[in-house]
């Protein structure tokens, strides 16, 4: 038995794939420990799973504003001290990390410790965490098709996305009533990923009275604090009801997925890949200020594999007549749902759990 720790705190996306890895090698055997930042939605995300271990680090973003600066490498010593504190006293044989600002600190510590570090990309295009570890990293996990300049291509090995097991597509009738809608509703799902996407809320809320008249119900999971209140109603041109509502967090996204025709979401890789497992087509809303434009980066691939329509945030007044097409077009749903099948057969991570095991135990003959 291998000893993996796990960083993964952030956001959702930066959790998911590391709660699914950990899982799948506590299933071979292994022991895992995962390292989540303070911020509510790591809390949240982790309370469901109440058996896994935790730890909790020290940590914020890099700060534009220069007067906080100070505060980062304060919080960087803690998250340091924090985890060469915790390395000495459980003896990891490696480091997983799937970047993110909560990541430096203990990688930091799992170098001095001469624990290999491993380092997981989702996006097409690699985060600063991912190019910093990647310089000392054993391994660098990327999507297909992606590069890494600079770095050592025999440490460099092409993988799909984590995806935990909860996330699979089910029946759409018992699904739809779980959130209280019809049993044979047409449903749109609105996300705006783990912390909410203001813009996708606000054309929901905008739209709905459109959506009602096409006879659509919608579920916007809209984000901690981001809730715009009651639930709306509307009626179609028959007088039947159709409804609008709102969740400020959902911990059950393959129900949810299953539950919808149709997702409009932002272009997170763990989005776009449970998109994929779900099978549910989807309009992809890149959010324009993500961090080295990743974000479109990853809808225009998911794209041009005929899985998903892409909508710029500046073309949102146009979306409306998307999301309509889509829900009448049951041949080109069909077509995408295929499509959705190949994308998500990148997505196995048995690969990655075999190599993990490799490395650690290379580790532990050493």
């Amino acid at each position: 038995m291998s000893r993996f720790i796990i960083l993964c705190g952030g956001t959702g996306g930066h959790l998911a794939p590391g709660i699914a890895v950990g899982q799948a090698l506590i299933k071979e055997g292994h022991s895992a420990s995962f390292v989540i930042s303070n911020k509510q939605v790591d809390s949240r995300l982790m309370s469901k799973y109440s058996d896994l271990h935790v730890i909790k680090s020290p940590g914020i973003a890099f700060p534009k504003n220069p007067l906080r600066i100070l505060k980062f490498f304060a919080e960087l010593f803690k998250a340091v001290r924090l985890g060469l504190k915790t390395m000495s006293a459980e003896k990891y044989d490696v480091l997983i990390s799937f970047g993110g600002f909560n990541s430096l600190g203990f990688s930091i510590a799992a170098w001095l410790s001469k624990v290999p570090i491993v380092v997981h990309e989702a996006n097409r295009k690699a985060g600063k965490a991912t190019r910093l570890l990647g310089l000392v990293a054993e391994r660098i996990y990327v999507p297909y098709g992606v590069k890494i300049r600079n770095r050592d291509i025999s440490k460099i090995k092409c993988s799909g996305y984590p995806i935990r097991d909860e996330i699979r597509r089910q029946p759409p009738e018992p699904a739809r009533e779980k959130f209280g809608f019809d049993r044979d509703a047409k449903l749109l799902l609105v996300l705006g990923g783990s912390q909410g996407a203001a813009a996708l809320n606000n054309w929901a809320t905008e739209n709905f009275g459109e959506l009602a008249k096409n006879k659509i119900d919608v579920l916007c999971v809209c984000g901690q604090g981001k809730s715009k209140g009651e639930d709306i109603a509307a009626e179609d041109a028959d007088g039947a009801k159709h409804r609008l509502k709102y969740m400020e967090f959902c911990d059950d996204m393959g129900t949810a997925m299953s539950a919808a025709d149709v997702v409009v979401a932002r272009a997170g890789a763990g989005s776009i890949a449970e998109f994929a497992r779900c099978a549910v087509p989807s309009i992809i809303v890149p959010y324009p200020y993500a961090a080295d434009n990743h974000q479109l980066e990853n809808a225009k691939c998911f794209e041009k594999q005929g899985a998903c329509v892409v909508v710029l945030q500046e073309n949102l007044g146009k979306m409306l007549k998307e999301v309509l097409e889509l829900f009448r077009n049951e041949k080109l749903k069909a077509a995408i749902r295929k499509n959705l099948n190949r994308v998500d057969d990148l997505n196995d991570m048995s690969k990655i759990v075999r190599d993990l095991a490799e490395i650690a135990a290379r580790r532990r003959r050493e």
